[in-house]
């Protein structure tokens, strides 16, 4: 997905300046983003993060790491990279109550390109105009 996105848009892998990488089950060590660089031979100076463990929400999370980013750092170029790899919780058994989560969770990916350079505008083909994240972690309830 990453030489796909980067094709449609005539971009190398060398002018990403930001890559953020998230995935729920799967945290490999070194990280996605570190395998990212390597394998498509980026800058050593793009700043690289990994977000894992977040379960369904790790879409939202990396949506609201990228604004911030782009926020901060104005008209540079984001990778966006979110994948799902449940190969590690798949169920081999018989138990039909613990067969759900092999009919609910797929494997999959996408890649997308983020920026706030104006001179991008009409290249863009959707306009963020709105992130709102919601964490609920520091209540019990969550917990219950």
């Amino acid at each position: 997905v990453i030489s796909e996105v980067l094709r449609k848009t005539g971009l190398a892998a060398t002018d990403i300046d930001i890559l953020i990488t998230n995935t729920s089950i799967y945290c490999p060590t070194p990280s996605i983003a570190s395998l990212v660089i390597n394998m498509f031979k980026m800058r050593e100076d793009v700043q690289a993060y990994h977000m894992g463990g977040m379960g369904c929400a790790f879409g939202v999370v990396g949506l609201n790491l990228v604004r911030d980013m782009l926020t901060a750092h104005p008209g540079k170029i984001c990778l966006f990279v979110s994948s799902e790899v449940v190969t590690s919780a798949f169920y081999p058994g018989q138990r039909k109550e613990a067969l759900v989560t092999n009919a609910l969770f797929r494997m999959g990916g996408t890649a997308s390109i983020l920026t706030n350079n104006p001179a991008w505008r009409s290249r863009s083909k959707y306009q963020l105009q709105h992130c709102l994240r919601v964490h609920t972690g520091a209540t019990d309830r969550a917990f219950r």
